[in-house]
């Protein structure tokens, strides 16, 4: 008697919580950063089954005709109103450690916490782009290695006021004396960050939950995601999970798919890309920054979408997920489209569908009653 193999994997969306979304085109949806519009995509993607919903932090947008991220929701208010708006959902919120004192957020997440039922955690991020934060005083020119030392302590003093009656820390960048944060929230809540540089990577093991992964393309997608499991394994914490963060388009065919994102090319917004490398290139740790590289590599290419994008019918997109999630060891999809009602739709419906098909199994698929390939013990 055998059982076939299969694999389990989370699925998420990442809100579009900025003037016209992920894709930087004139062509694409235009999309309002509305709470409107967010707790819409927020109910739909309940509706369907997806396991959370993960809203970025932004501060200043990049221009050009389509405005690109011009207007920006901030992420932890947002995640507060979607948490009374919600029932089941998670609801992940974005802090950048240079712009929130960590007393604050501790003190932030317990309500929100309350307000969700225990459904609300964070993203944490280190570092992201000196125009972002310092146009408003508070970015510090930490070097890579810096910044982690700076976010090591965020987390540490966090925690400790989630869990402590009274804290005194006196670090190089925190001081608390006497410092008291109550409510508490009923359990830590899960922290994720993006850092996916080996230093990035073992701060995270150490101190988060999961790491929040985007690959330059899909075959160093699955390179990065292996080296942080395989730095997990090395440091003994086998239920770390990884977070894949995935462009996808959808078309009834692989050929209308990519019209589509030949269209949004042919209509780039070649202002906000070439603004949004030139914030990000000034980075004194761009070497190690990701992120930034990849940004820097759309703007060069004039591209609207980055290389990591997953195009085609609901059938060819399933199985690029389903072999990265595979070869990669993913634990999660975190899902961008162009459209967050009617792509979200096909993604949570359709290619969830075509992953149940592949043996993939998700909260959409259960809730959905889709039956999942290879599920019964054969003889």
């Amino acid at each position: 008697m055998t059982t076939a193999p299969r694999t389990t994997v989370e699925l998420g969306v990442f809100l579009p919580v900025g003037t016209g979304g992920w894709i930087t085109s004139t062509a694409s949806p235009q999309l309002e950063a509305s709470y409107t519009y967010n707790k819409r995509v927020t109910l739909l993607a309940e509706e369907l089954g997806l396991d959370f919903a993960l809203s970025m932090a932004k501060w200043r947008g990049y221009g050009g005709s389509s405005r690109h991220w011009d207007e920006t929701l901030e992420s932890l208010s947002l995640m507060s109103a979607l948490a009374e708006a919600t029932t089941r959902i998670n609801v992940w919120g974005t802090v950048h450690t240079m712009v929130f004192h960590p007393a604050v957020v501790a003190k932030m997440a317990a309500v929100i916490d309350q307000v969700s039922g225990g459904r609300f955690g964070l993203n944490i991020v280190s570092g992201s782009n000196p125009f972002d934060q310092g146009q408003m005083g508070l970015w510090q020119d930490l070097d890579h290695t810096q910044r982690y030392d700076l976010a090591r302590e965020w987390v540490t003093v966090a925690k400790r006021l989630w869990s402590e009656g009274r804290v005194d820390f006196d670090g190089e960048y925190f001081h608390l004396e006497d410092c008291v944060s109550d409510p508490k929230p009923a359990t830590i809540p899960p922290i994720i960050c993006a850092g996916s540089s080996d230093t990035g990577f073992r701060f995270t093991i150490e101190n988060c939950t999961a790491s929040f992964l985007l690959g330059a393309d899909q075959e160093k997608f699955v390179a990065v995601a292996r080296r942080a499991k395989e730095l997990a394994a090395e440091a003994g914490k086998d239920d770390f999970k990884t977070y894949g963060l995935f462009t996808i388009v959808p078309g009834a065919t692989d050929e209308e798919a990519q019209a589509r994102v030949d269209a949004f090319d042919a209509s780039a917004d070649l202002v906000a890309l070439n603004n949004q490398a030139r914030e990000y290139g000034t980075d004194k740790s761009l070497k190690q920054n990701t992120m930034a590289n990849v940004f820097i590599d759309q703007g060069t290419s004039a591209k609207s979408l980055t290389k990591a994008a997953v195009v085609g019918s609901p059938a060819t997109i399933a199985q690029q997920l389903a072999t990265i999630v595979t070869e990669g060891d993913l634990d999660g999809i975190t899902i961008i489209v162009p459209d967050f009602i009617g792509d979200l739709e096909i993604v949570g419906r359709d290619v969830v569908r075509e992953l149940a098909a592949l043996g993939i199994r998700t909260t959409a698929a259960a809730t959905q009653g889709i039956p999942v390939a290879n599920e019964e013990v054969h003889a």
